[in-house]
């Protein structure tokens, strides 16, 4: 969670500093897809983070069931999922494009 939370932090700051040295959304096709993959990965994270939390207060409420665990195995398939759609692109962005 801490690592996430940093991430988004670094995320939000970095995308401040470019709007604040005037790059806009509007600017170019690279910054279009900039700030549209870099919004949709910090939503991505967010969405992780907040999913992380809920597991360790039900966790901390009511142990790991089998409910807890089906949705902690949940979890770690929307990471790897997204690991893979990240990978591929990235891949197809700035290797290939």
């Amino acid at each position: 969670m801490l690592l996430g939370a940093v991430f988004l932090t670094t995320e939000v700051r970095e995308l401040a500093r470019l709007s604040s040295v005037g790059v806009t959304f509007s600017d170019s096709a690279a910054a279009s897809a900039l700030f549209t993959l870099v919004s949709t990965h910090g939503l991505h994270v967010t969405a992780g983070l907040v999913w992380l939390l809920v597991c360790m207060v039900q966790i901390q409420l009511k142990g790991i069931t089998p409910g807890v665990l089906r949705r902690l195995i949940c979890f770690s398939l929307f990471w790897h999922v997204l690991d893979i759609v990240w990978i591929a692109l990235f891949t197809f962005v700035y290797l290939v494009g």
